[in-house]
């Protein structure tokens, strides 16, 4: 009941508008659910960008644990797009404004962190990844396969907040160990695998405790070591 309020505030403060305009294709693709995440490991909650119209913009419905984890999102009734999802308050009020980076992932301003970032949502992701989240051993494998290397990452004293130092276990299959890999580096929504010389690899969240490569090639995931 409280969010059909939130709603119905906005429609009065932003107007209906005499007949609701033909949704642009941009809009249409950003339609469903999506994470919304901070640079800081915490957990994120998901909000859905419907394709009601609430007044000029379109409804936004933050999940329940926004709430807590995120209580600016919570507040979020409306959203558009310009340049990036924007999130606004039943006074239509913007409350987080996402920009496309060259990549074209969303994120607010370095100016004012935490960084906030808003993906596509996928099941058992509720966070970005975070450096010193990522201390302990990690297996490199095909999907639901066999081993074909241990890594272990740690904190160096020379590493900076979103570096780590990586180690490779024996044995390692020949193709992970002509990488040579010995760093890692969490890039945003990213976790990048640096090797020797100029490799790298490149993963992206796919589960708790779980990441995929991101890249073409064979597919390679990195999970947690039991």
């Amino acid at each position: 009941m409280h969010r059909h309020l939130l709603a119905a505030a906005i429609v009065l403060v932003l107007g209906t508008g005499a007949k609701a305009a033909p949704m642009p294709d941009f809009i249409k693709d950003t339609l469903g659910e999506w994470l919304v995440a901070t640079d800081d490991g915490k957990p994120g909650c998901r909000i859905t960008l419907a394709g009601e119209p609430v007044g000029k913009i379109w409804r936004a419905s933050p999940s329940a644990d926004c709430a807590t984890r995120l209580p600016t999102v919570a507040k979020a009734v409306a959203w558009d797009f310009d340049g990036g999802v924007r999130l606004y308050a039943a006074d239509s009020k913007i409350l987080l404004a996402f920009g496309e980076d060259e990549t074209t992932l969303m994120k607010t301003s370095y100016e004012k962190p935490p960084v906030h970032y808003i993906v596509r949502a996928k099941p058992g992701v509720d966070r970005a990844p975070y450096a010193a989240a990522l201390v302990g051993a990690w297996v490199l494998r095909r999907p639901g396969g066999p081993a074909l290397c241990t890594v272990t990452l740690s904190k160096g004293a020379k590493d900076g907040d979103t570096d780590l130092t990586l180690k490779a276990g024996m044995p390692c299959d020949p193709a992970i160990a002509k990488l040579k890999l010995n760093s890692a580096h969490v890039e945003d929504i990213a976790l990048m695998l640096y090797g020797e010389p100029e490799t790298s690899l490149r993963f992206e969240a796919s589960g708790p405790e779980s990441y995929a490569k991101a890249e073409g090639g064979k597919p390679l995931e990195m999970v947690r070591a039991p």
